[in-house]
């Protein structure tokens, strides 16, 4: 506890012209709430920074103030602790570590791609779960990683270069604890932000962007030669002239999900000017029917950016997007392991990555133990049968409490244009839906003087009603100056909100707090 508290007294000295401070040792909320009650007695003041700094996207916000409430963390993205599957990895790991001709591999440095019948085991899966149209996924565009997060890293490291990659676009508001694989790259002056629209994704402002670009060389203003500082000779042979960061389906922060035909332009869009589009799919599996009344087995996914290149038939061998996916909201977070799936190509010079090079597949153990819950059907039980039917039922909660509360307040859901899917009734018939689900939804504040500012709403909700709310600067894509300006006339008047950590009396009650606390405001 000495440990923990040097740290957030480090933090607070770092930050002293500021009056916020954070830290990513918030792992356990009744921990951490501990640590809030002991900022209360030193009297720390506390508001928002810079978000884009914090390692956890749980980082605890001190408190400060008279609330004996119990604090309810709405900023929190990630599944609540009863629902990660553990006795069900307590089980795959004896199968794994009691059969010898598993565990002697399992144990020991794995194939940079991942072992192969593993990699065609997450083929058949996906191939089940997205009924790609140019057909199966087979096991070359496979590769297993350590998470979306790692795989982002070696994507990057890979196939962009700061000095050779023109432009890293990142479509916001952004997934704020992604910018810094990002910044660590190099490219913090070269990062722009590109609005979403109701579709999903702002076209025409990307096209502009892309075009002034290309100017820039047409011109002669820059000269785009042979990559100095990755060439081919070294093993690099393929880099990006831009690459562009995506979450299509159920996006983290707003929740939307990018309309078919935005998927087609923007993988037009990429095949055009040699853009990479980085795809976090890491929400798809877990949808569901607006209505309520149709079950959510059978339901169609969208089809990903890479499933819409594969069928338009690639141009060269790399092609112009890749698929991040992730087990960490399937099973648990803690056990590291997702893939990566794109051209043949792409996912062997993705297994060049320094790390997975040296170190053989990154989540060796781990994904023996995925394999045996995807060959069992027992991941896709969980999904099925616990994760989906919970989220569901604190997600409907979750816009009931909302449409009570807060809708007579002038705040509103942020959807965007809803995507409309197939699913079955209960007959088997099909019938058109509207797509649901992930882990988020966008409030939307009234544009009105009257109302009161987002940051008294954070500031407020935190000291007297126990809230630890998102707000909306932290969604800025940081590198890009106009990013700011175009969150304050945006999406900084509102708040994600996550139904995934919290139960369902939890989820009321944050509402009813959170209305409190604006009513409080106004008054």
């Amino acid at each position: 506890m000495q440990c923990i508290e040097s740290r957030l007294c480090s933090s607070v000295a770092c930050f002293s012209r500021c009056r916020l401070y954070h830290t990513h040792l918030y792992r356990f909320p009744k921990v951490a709430l501990s640590l809030s009650g002991q900022t209360r007695r030193r009297s720390f003041n506390v508001n928002f920074i810079s978000y884009s700094k914090m390692s956890s996207d749980i980082s605890i916000v001190g408190l400060k103030g008279p609330s004996t409430l119990s604090p309810i963390n709405l900023l929190i993205g990630r599944p609540s602790p009863r629902l990660q599957a553990a006795d069900k990895l307590a089980a795959a790991s004896q199968v794994v570590l009691l059969q010898r001709e598993k565990s002697d591999w399992a144990l020991t440095y794995g194939p940079d791609h991942g072992e192969d019948e593993i990699r065609e085991h997450v083929a058949t899966w996906l191939s089940q779960k997205y009924r790609p149209a140019p057909g199966p996924i087979t096991q070359d565009r496979i590769i297993i990683t350590n998470g979306a997060s790692g795989g982002l890293t070696a994507i990057l490291q890979k196939f962009t270069d700061p000095l050779y990659t023109r432009r890293m676009f990142l479509v916001e508001p952004a997934y704020f604890l992604a910018i810094n694989s990002f910044l660590d790259a190099g490219f913090g002056p070269k990062m722009q932000g590109v609005p979403e629209d109701d579709e999903g994704i702002d076209l025409e402002f990307l096209r502009r962007q892309l075009e002034k670009e290309e100017c820039k060389y047409v011109d002669g203003a820059q000269i785009s030669g042979a990559p100095a500082t990755k060439p081919e000779s070294l093993g690099y042979r393929k880099l990006y002239k831009y690459a562009l960061y995506v979450v299509p389906t159920l996006s983290n922060p707003s929740g939307k999900t990018m309309s078919l035909h935005h998927r087609k332009a923007l993988v037009e869009l990429a095949r055009k000017y040699d853009i990479l589009l980085i795809a976090d799919d890491v929400y798809d599996f877990l949808a569901w029917p607006a209505d309520d009344n149709i079950p959510h087995k059978d339901m169609e996914i969208p089809p990903r950016l890479a499933d819409i290149d594969r069928q338009m038939g690639y141009t060269d061998e790399w092609g112009n997007t890749v698929s991040n996916g992730s087990f960490s909201k399937l099973a648990a977070p803690g056990l590291r392991v997702g893939w990566c799936e794109a051209t043949p190509s792409f996912v062997y010079g993705l297994s060049q990555a320094g790390a997975t090079h040296s170190g053989g597949c990154q989540s060796q153990y781990t994904c023996y133990l995925i394999d045996h819950m995807l060959v069992s059907g027992i991941l896709e039980d969980h999904v099925q049968n616990t994760l989906i039917p919970i989220y569901r039922k604190r997600y409907n909660i979750l816009v009931n409490a909302i449409k009570t509360h807060l809708y007579p307040l002038g705040i509103k859901i942020s959807t965007g244009s809803p995507y409309e899917t197939s699913a079955r009734d209960d007959k088997g018939n099909h019938i058109k839906t509207k797509l649901a689900g992930g882990f988020f939804m966008y409030l939307d504040y009234p544009d009105k003087e009257t109302f009161p500012p987002a940051a008294d709403i954070v500031r407020v909700g935190g000291d007297k009603y126990g809230l630890n709310i998102a707000p909306g600067e932290i969604f800025v894509v940081n590198g890009d100056p106009e990013s700011m300006k175009r969150a304050n006339a945006s999406w900084n008047r509102g708040t994600r909100l996550c139904w995934a950590w919290n139960e369902e009396d939890e989820i009321i009650e944050s509402i009813q707090r959170l209305a409190n606390t604006i009513q409080q405001l106004t008054k």
